[in-house]
């Protein structure tokens, strides 16, 4: 065996603590930024989940915050409109860190943001002792989560507008008349879901397949009171949730969010009102 004295030591052999030190950094600063990404994308996706169904901005913002820093971060805030989703903190080198979601969709399913709200807190709990990859596994589960089948909504929907009908004064028949076109409508949404997002769009083809349809319902003879089967069926669509979430994130302080949630409530209405109007005025030159 060849054996080595003083000043005889191989490039390789002369140099470890140099490599040892240099690979040793790079992992540190590799793992640190795999740690940061993982942070950001659990805190923000969170988020986004909250305000993709129908949560409001207020409890966006803190599950994103206690998110942030159950995974490690120093210091953390959020910044949230129904559109974006901002997450700044720092980590505990001092380091600042920003991240950014855009929110293209907007729907109403609060089962996924109580299951979000519920793992945020479980996180505050646990703390350090969290599994990145398992918390994505379970972010990822609960934006897959199934929602009530097809049948039940359109069922929902059509029941809800005969009870409406009901409520306002209407009658047997009358009720009969917003439960067809309850469901016809909804059946209409469900498809409209997949081409587009614009509530605006789907809001004026909306009102104009319920003023349409009531109002040919009116021409066969049958008895109906066509403004009460209207305004009964109108109400499985009006922006109640919207209007409720953005007086609340007034109220919580957020006024920015909080006008925009509101003017998208406004524009929701006016759709249905351009579209039932117009959908009046073309029912009677059929």
């Amino acid at each position: 065996m060849q054996s080595f004295g003083p000043g005889k030591f191989p490039t390789l052999l002369y140099k470890p603590p140099a490599v040892f030190f240099s690979v040793f950094f790079w992992y540190t600063v590799r793992m640190s930024e795999i740690l940061c990404d993982d942070l950001e994308d659990i805190a923000v996706k969170a988020g986004a989940l909250i305000l993709e169904n129908g949560g409001e901005t207020y409890r966006a913002e803190e599950t994103v915050v206690r998110t942030a820093r159950s995974l490690g971060a120093a210091d953390a805030s959020a910044f949230i409109t129904p559109t974006v989703v901002i997450l700044s903190y720092i980590d505990e080198y001092g380091h600042h860190h920003t991240n950014m979601r855009r929110i293209y969709r907007r729907g109403t399913n609060l089962k996924k943001v109580a299951l979000v709200n519920d793992l945020s807190r479980r996180m505050e709990m646990h703390r350090r002792m969290l599994n990145p990859k398992r918390v994505k596994n379970i972010l990822s589960r609960i934006e897959n989560t199934e929602g009530y089948s097809t049948t039940v909504v359109i069922l929902a929907a059509a029941v809800s507008s005969f009870f409406f009908t009901l409520l306002f004064g209407g009658t047997l028949v009358d009720g009969l008349c917003a439960f067809l076109i309850g469901l016809v409508l909804r059946i209409v949404l469900l498809n409209l879901d997949r081409l587009t997002h614009n509530s605006f769009i789907v809001s004026l083809i909306s009102g104009s397949i319920i003023s349409v349809t009531t109002d040919l319902i009116g021409l066969t003879g049958f008895k109906v009171d066509t403004s009460v089967v209207m305004i009964g069926t109108l109400m499985q669509v009006v922006p109640g949730l919207a209007l409720v979430n953005s007086i609340r994130d007034i109220i919580a302080g957020d006024l920015m969010s909080g006008t925009a949630r509101l003017v998208d409530a406004v524009m929701i209405a006016a759709g249905l009102s351009v579209g039932a109007a117009s959908g009046v005025f073309a029912a009677r030159f059929l």
